[in-house]
């Protein structure tokens, strides 16, 4: 009678996790950089978007139209505040047009308050103009060239960003 093989020896199987575990443990610093530049990116892309609604709100609306900031550590928020003091939106508090918070990433450089007029430039307090405003983002745990960004706004109230090296102030080409 010939027997049989079902299944794997013990030593078949320590081999496979030993392998999977050399290819793992070289990839998980690359995934958590991966990680670190999205988490970054998305949040460059929230605060963009919501400079850009501001803007166009108080365009829309042939008013000004605040957008208020707050750090501290590695949170940030904005609100982008409704001039009618009206607006009932879903996850912010009554008289906000939009509102986000965010974790993990810090925001520095950042002007407490931020108003667009009804042709969509910018002050930094009322009745003061301002020379392009930049706001830096940067992850908390940041070792990467993709991991902290710059945002611009020109005083025509356009905005734009780029990706920055660690604690880099470079300018955006």
């Amino acid at each position: 009678m010939k027997k049989l093989n079902h299944g794997f020896t013990l030593l078949e199987l320590v081999m496979v996790i030993a392998i999977a575990a050399i290819v793992l443990a070289g990839a998980l610093p690359s995934m958590t950089q991966t990680i670190r530049n999205n988490t970054v990116a998305s949040q460059n892309l929230s605060m963009v978007a919501m400079l850009k609604f501001a803007r166009s709100e108080a365009i829309r609306r042939n008013t000004d139209v605040t957008m208020e900031f707050s750090a501290s550590g590695n949170t940030w928020s904005a609100i982008v505040q409704d001039p009618n003091e009206e607006t009932d939106v879903e996850g912010c508090n009554p008289g906000q047009l939009r509102c986000t918070s965010n974790t993990n990433v810090a925001l520095q450089e950042n002007p407490a308050t931020l108003t667009f007029n009804s042709r969509g430039y910018f002050e930094v307090t009322a009745g003061e103009w301002s020379a392009a405003e930049s706001m830096f983002l940067q992850h908390e745990y940041c070792s990467g060239q993709n991991q902290r960004t710059r945002i611009n706004i020109l005083p025509t109230g356009q905005v734009s960003s780029c990706s920055l090296p660690c604690d880099s102030t470079a300018v955006c080409q």
